[in-house]
């Protein structure tokens, strides 16, 4: 099953559409009136529409990314490690090396808070301009659920970090081992290559190198190392025993310093602050919740047109027959927000921080003045920008710090469409059945700037960046804008209430969300007659 917290990144390029006002709320103001706008949105998930290794679609858990019986695999140098300690144990044991450490089982949930609150006005009868500006506040939480092995785990914190003076006595005296035995091998081969001695010599120098070697990549390799006590350490000192006892019998200074080991188990504290502490190669933030506070999201201005539209009403009677409306709109989107952070693992931005084009096309038949149907599509062009990414694939669960790169961002294109058929009660209260489609196309990205660390490949990136998403829902609208058309009466207003649930969907990153809508339109006279 594929995993990623390269997730974070992904749901902000499906939110950024995605949350902006449905096709059915486009409309025209009457000439010289200011409607203005606000609507609190919540999304929440806690699941997405991932691949398996074979490419299937499949729902799975966000958590599932902290989901690991081998967890010391979530961070580098899992594979350098296991393999030092093998190359270290070597002579005094065949078997492979299993590192322990215990199991995570992840939980993670993940929401947005959005206010969108806007502006538009009447110019002529056929057009409408206007703004909403959102503001966003993101939350993550996650619970790692870590729970250490003690009866059969052979790993802890690495002593690095609560003995380093320890560990750096032992691997220099290891280190003059290794120069004494190079020196004698020297020595011993210097009247004759091919004597025994000399045969010897070599051998017991190559083995010291190998182990200071394999020592030193192990104490470095990984935020972990075999626990005192394990099998693991038992034969690791065995090993450093049987070193010293051979460099003793060939007239050498031998390893009187023991071996350091972990003193003690990872409890869920430390391991959800291993991603901080330096030296091990991630250096991010640490492993845990994550909420921001409001702040600006991307920005929008808009421009709505009559194309085509049946007669208004002239009385309430005349309500009851056959009326259509076909609307066009141009919205700009504006880089306003704050893309998601490297450095903190599964953060969701406030926005995408790039410009959007979008056309959209709107029909509406209404029969009989009681039920009826909304049809509309629209078409987005996102542009490039540049921005910090940790340059990995999507099962790197925490990249290294050396993967953090300047990259140049191409979101792809994206387009949707709705089908809303519609049930009118009275004449100010309808229900809207609801169907959304949203497809994105492939990202693509460029490195820029020179790197920090590693080489890096910026297609990894691109990875899992197509996504389509269905959703349904439902919409409860109350609308007194017809009534005052063709009364004059009160101050026209519109409410509406909306839920509408992710039920399929493909890409291995779009998430399974539940979203919740609350509306409210007033209207207020500009210029013109009452």
């Amino acid at each position: 099953m594929r995993r990623s917290l390269a997730l974070g990144l992904l749901l902000m390029l499906f939110a950024g559409p995605e949350v902006t006002a449905q096709l059915i709320d486009d409309a025209l103001v009457p000439s010289g009136r200011i409607r203005l706008h606000m609507s609190p949105i919540h999304t929440r998930w806690e699941s997405r529409f991932g691949l398996t290794e074979a490419g299937v679609t499949e729902r799975e858990e966000l958590g599932s990314d902290l989901t690991r019986s081998r967890p010391e695999t979530l961070f580098p140098g899992a594979e350098e490690l296991a393999s030092a300690i093998e190359q270290l144990s070597t002579q005094e044991s065949d078997v492979g090396y299993a590192p322990l450490l215990g199991e995570t089982i992840g939980r993670i949930t993940q929401d947005v808070t959005r206010v969108d609150l806007g502006g538009h006005i009447g110019i002529f009868d056929w057009l409408t301009i206007g703004g909403i500006i959102p503001l966003v506040r993101t939350r993550t939480n996650i619970d790692p659920g870590f729970l250490p092995d003690t009866l059969s785990g052979n790993l802890g914190l690495n002593p690095t970090k609560n003995a380093a003076s320890g560990v750096s006595l032992f691997l220099a005296e290891v280190k003059r081992a290794e120069v004494a035995a190079q020196q004698n091998a020297l020595q011993a081969c210097s009247a004759s290559s091919l004597s025994n001695s000399c045969t010897s010599a070599q051998a017991l120098s190559t083995r010291a190198t190998s182990f200071f070697d394999s020592a030193e990549r192990a104490y470095s390799a990984s935020p972990f190392f075999p626990i005192e006590g394990s099998s693991t350490a038992t034969v690791l000192t065995q090993a450093t025993t049987a070193l010293d006892t051979d460099l003793v019998a060939a007239g050498l200074a031998g390893i009187s310093t023991p071996m350091v080991f972990a003193s003690e188990w990872v409890n869920s504290s430390e391991f959800a602050n291993i991603s901080t502490m330096p030296g091990f190669g991630i250096e991010g933030a640490p492993l845990g919740d994550i909420r921001s506070g409001w702040s600006a999201g991307d920005a929008e201005i808009s421009a709505t047109i009559k194309i085509l539209e049946s007669s208004p009403p002239e009385s309430i009677a005349e309500v009851s027959r056959f009326s259509y409306r076909f609307l066009g709109t141009l919205l700009g989107r504006l880089p306003t927000g704050t893309v998601d952070h490297p450095d903190f693992f599964l953060d969701v931005g406030t926005g995408d921080g790039q410009s959007d084009v979008e056309g959209r096309l709107l029909t509406e038949m209404i029969f009989n003045g009681k039920w009826g149907i909304t049809l509309g599509g629209l078409y987005g062009i996102q542009f490039p920008r540049t921005l910090v990414r940790r340059v990995a694939a999507p099962e790197i669960v925490m990249p290294p710090l050396s993967t953090r790169h300047l990259v140049t961002w191409n979101p792809g294109e994206y387009l949707a469409f709705e089908l809303a058929p519609i049930l009118r009660l009275s004449a100010e209260l309808s229900l809207f059945g609801e169907y959304r489609m949203f497809k994105k196309s492939t990202d693509t990205y460029e490195l820029s700037g020179s790197s920090i660390g590693a080489s890096v490949n910026p297609a990894l990136l691109e990875q899992e960046t197509r996504l389509t998403v269905h959703e349904f829902g439902g919409t409860l609208r109350y609308d007194t804008l017809a009534r005052w058309r063709q009364t004059g009466n009160d101050r026209p207003m519109q409410l509406h209430l909306r839920v509408r649930k992710a039920i399929a969907g493909s890409g291995g990153q779009a998430p399974v969300t539940t979203r919740v809508e609350f509306g409210v339109r007033a209207f207020q006279r500009f210029w013109g007659s009452p």
